[in-house]
């Protein structure tokens, strides 16, 4: 379960836990999701994931207890849940599923790689508006399609 902290009473945010990748594609993913959380201190955690919620890299601040393998099957799930309803409902695709709640939004989008089905998910605090939120995740993931594509 993801515990949100509290808004920092310095302005230095808690550092990126270091992860264990286990293959090249992973360890590049998690570089470049550990750079975006340095310069965001408003985002807890990313995870990379595959469609069928596979955790493929994360990025975790040292201050959030977060299991990546669990947000990553959540996550998927979601996304998957949220394009079908928006299908039956609006018969258009979804662009990304988001959840705002008191401590903070958590922003789900696809990752646009040409070699497979990916998805991001992020959580952010108060202290990140829904708007930067999302931003991030976008571009995140742009980026990290750009690297899954090179692998």
């Amino acid at each position: 379960m993801t515990s949100f902290p509290s808004a920092p009473n310095s302005l230095a945010p808690p550092p990126i836990r270091p992860t264990i990748p286990q293959d090249p594609t992973s360890s590049a993913c998690s570089a470049v999701l550990e750079r975006r959380l340095q310069s965001s201190p408003g985002v807890l955690h990313a995870v990379l994931a595959t469609a069928d919620g596979r955790a493929l890299a994360h990025a975790l601040r040292s201050n959030v207890d977060a299991v990546p393998a669990r947000i990553s099957a959540i996550a998927s799930s979601l996304l998957a849940l949220g394009e079908s309803f928006t299908r039956e409902t609006l018969k258009s695709p979804a662009s990304y599923t988001s959840i705002a709640s008191e401590q903070g939004s958590i922003v789900i989008v696809r990752v646009p790689s040409s070699t497979g089905a990916y998805t991001l998910c992020l959580s952010a605090d108060r202290s990140e508006t829904f708007a930067m939120a999302l931003r991030f995740a976008l571009d995140a993931a742009s980026e990290l399609a750009a690297v899954i594509d090179r692998a």
